[in-house]
């Protein structure tokens, strides 16, 4: 949340951001600025958190600061305070201006934020997460390995003492400009929307979560440079499951391009959406996935409770976001992040697909990919959560035939990539092919004494990296059969 006072001279008025647009469209009208104006700027006198003053006596466009207001809100503790130490480290020199704080939301890789450095395993696996993203659970059980990884890290001498702790700068990250000062990137943060549309004109996109107020659409136009919707591409997603009829309009008003038309309908039609239920696909899977893992899982609305082993409380939230507690041992969430990321790929690529338009089909399927007359597709039951397969299309485009059904989302990926020619059959290797492969490379590190120590270190990577990716012994393959 950020607090500004924001001046058109001689008024000001106090704007706590993110805020909607009918609440921006009244501090407008106290500022004495029309309130549909549609790329409103102010002079920030004061700001909160104060790690922001470097915007204090700028002008800068309030619905930017609006959209920065709603990135921050979606950060964690630990992202939250990656973000503000960085903001605050004067060696940096980046200028920081709105353009580069907004960047810096989706930069936090590039700088690592220690806050205790006593524990060396802590420091190197809080590193290595966030240059990679994520660790093989062989990674995560080596100790040794992430405490040596740490010592480096606080042995380079490059570290930056802030207010939040040490802070160094990974140099081979780059500093990606993702806000390009005007358009806003997509970001989806309204719990309250039934679709989102992405708005694309001139090779930018703006994303516009409807139902809004219609300015919300101008807005996203005018930032765009666009002189109306019909020079425009529109996109519509939503991750609720609406009914063919109800979705058959939807797509309607997206052929023909009437948004306004289609946000007042959103605005005026009851859709039979339950939105007691849990806000997201994404909410309802991850946890019938940790609950199958026997995991302890209570939910406080959007937010779900983890309990680990060691009852420490990781809470996932509905953005695909985590927050850990400090002092929780790495090994306590890492299946739980593995669980959540994984599910979190594609429930987001399903709540965007597009109904599955073809004869024959007794179930709503959606389209999350096609290529070479191939498609990749899901149906997702809340008992049974999902299920994906790969189809050929007719050579009519009406129908599809020979499915492969798979409940394992990575194996679909792999069957539609191999079937629609975007990769040789002949590089992947099926589970028996790598336990064979992952006995022999065992063998010859038992029996082979010529074998070199850095020969004898490959081979023991290798033989982790095909047991990371072999399922455990009491796990029966994928389902997988065709029709």
């Amino acid at each position: 949340m950020i607090k500004a006072t924001i001046q058109n001279s001689p008024y000001c008025t106090e704007i706590t951001f993110p805020c909607t647009e009918s609440e921006l469209s009244k501090k407008l009208g106290e500022l004495s600025i029309d309130p549909e104006h549609l790329a409103p700027v102010g002079m920030v006198i004061s700001i909160e958190p104060t790690e922001l003053s470097m915007l204090e006596d700028c002008e800068v466009a309030l619905d930017a600061l609006n959209y920065l207001g709603k990135r921050m809100d979606g950060m964690s503790e630990g992202e939250r305070n990656q973000f503000l130490a960085a903001l605050t480290c004067d060696e940096l020199e980046l200028g920081w201006g709105l353009k580069n704080i907004i960047n810096l939301t989706f930069n936090l890789e590039r700088f690592t934020l220690i806050e205790d450095t006593s524990d060396l395993e802590k420091v190197g696996h809080t590193h290595l997460l966030n240059i990679r993203g994520g660790l093989i659970s062989s990674e995560f059980q080596n100790k040794e390995w992430l405490a040596e990884e740490g010592r480096k890290l606080l042995d380079s001498g490059k570290g930056i003492q802030t207010e939040y702790g040490l802070l160094f700068v990974n140099e081979e990250k780059e500093f990606n400009e993702i806000f390009n000062g005007t358009t806003l990137p997509v970001y989806f943060c309204d719990p309250n929307a039934v679709i989102s549309v992405e708005i694309t004109y001139d090779g930018l996109t703006e994303l516009v979560e409807l139902p809004n107020e219609d300015i919300a659409i101008k807005k996203a136009l005018c930032r765009l440079g666009a002189d109306s919707l019909n020079q425009c591409k529109l996109g519509i997603s939503t991750e609720y499951d609406i009914t063919s009829d109800w979705w058959n309009k939807i797509t309607e008003f997206e052929k023909s391009k009437d948004l306004f038309s289609l946000n007042k309908m959103l605005k005026t039609v009851d859709l039979g959406l339950n939105k007691d239920q849990p806000v997201s696909v994404f909410n309802k899977e991850v946890t019938r996935q940790l609950r199958e893992n026997d995991f302890a899982v209570s939910k406080d609305g959007d937010t779900i409770n983890v309990i680990t082993a060691d009852s420490y409380s990781v809470k996932v939230l509905d953005n695909g976001s985590m927050r850990v507690p400090e002092d929780c041992p790495s090994d306590s969430y890492s299946q739980i992040k593995r669980i959540m990321k994984e599910t979190y790929d594609f429930c987001s690529a399903y709540a965007k697909a597009a109904p599955l338009k073809v004869d024959g089909l007794s179930e709503k399927y959606r389209c999350l990919a096609e290529f070479n007359s191939t498609v990749l597709a899901a149906k997702y039951n809340e008992e049974y959560g999902f299920e994906f397969v790969t189809w050929f299309r007719s050579s009519d485009g009406k129908s599809v035939t020979n499915g492969n059904y798979f409940s394992d989302y990575i194996s679909a990926k792999e069957n539609f990539a191999v079937r629609s020619c975007l990769i040789s059959s002949n590089k992947l290797f099926d589970n028996a092919e790598l336990t064979k492969l992952n006995n022999c490379v065992d063998f010859t590190l038992d029996h082979n004494d010529e074998l070199g120590f850095d020969e004898c270190e490959s081979l023991k990577k290798l033989s982790e990296k095909i047991s990371d990716i072999l399922p455990e012994p009491q796990q029966t393959d994928d389902l997988n059969m065709s029709m």
